[in-house]
């Protein structure tokens, strides 16, 4: 059993240093039992666990890590969240769960002004025309270098929410992820459609389909 008392403080602990954008959850396996800044009317103590807390206690990739990181959930009004979850073992009995979740909805709208600024609104570069309309792809090189990290975060995302392994996806879920690290920016850079496909183990031309989709 979970001794309540011992991690009480460290739930204030963070909760106080965090801030109250951020949530902290503690729970045994079956249900809530402490929680600060509450993004949720569900979250209280007593209430039953999360879809995505039981979705982290039965997935097999979660039994022997000891904790899973920077995965992406939503609140119940939509925000974007970013969250992190300490798994409590006693031994190999899992005892439960801390999990941080941090709104960066706040964070996500001020990255998309600074892609505004970085980018522009429109593309009307005569050398390298942009390939949607209103929308730029033309990008620094510069902004590559997360790419790769978005793409294994919304991939992680996809394989908790969805049960499976990027490559053993459904048609439609692989166009969920897609529709997802579309909205993250991340076929703006150069070489992310090739990297995408070896992930979700597609061809060059199913993405680019999947992205005509979206298109319409």
């Amino acid at each position: 059993m979970l001794n309540v008392e011992l991690y009480r403080p460290i739930v204030e602990f963070l909760s106080l240093y965090l801030g109250t954008d951020t949530e902290i959850i503690l729970c045994d396996t079956e249900r809530i039992l402490l929680v600060e800044n509450p993004m949720n009317e569900n979250h209280r103590a007593g209430a039953p666990l999360s879809e995505m807390q039981q979705a982290l206690i039965q997935n097999p990739d979660c039994q022997n890590i000891p904790y899973n990181i920077n995965y992406r959930t939503l609140s119940s009004k939509g925000d974007k969240i970013r969250s992190a979850t300490l798994f409590i073992r006693d031994g190999e009995t899992l005892l439960g769960l801390l999990t941080i979740n941090n709104n960066v909805e706040e964070l996500v709208r001020f990255r998309r002004y600074l892609d505004l600024l970085i980018s522009g609104e429109q593309d009307h570069n005569v050398l390298q025309p942009a390939k949607k309309k209103n929308i730029p792809r033309q990008s620094y090189e510069m902004l590559t270098l997360s790419v790769t990290e978005i793409i294994h975060n919304v991939l992680e995302e996809a394989t908790i929410r969805f049960g499976a392994p990027p490559s053993r996806l459904t048609a439609n879920e692989k166009l969920s992820v897609i529709r997802e690290m579309d909205s993250r920016g991340v076929f703006l850079a150069k070489g992310s459609v090739i990297e995408v496909a070896e992930k979700l183990g597609s061809s060059k031309a199913t993405i680019y389909r999947y992205l005509h989709q979206l298109d319409k």
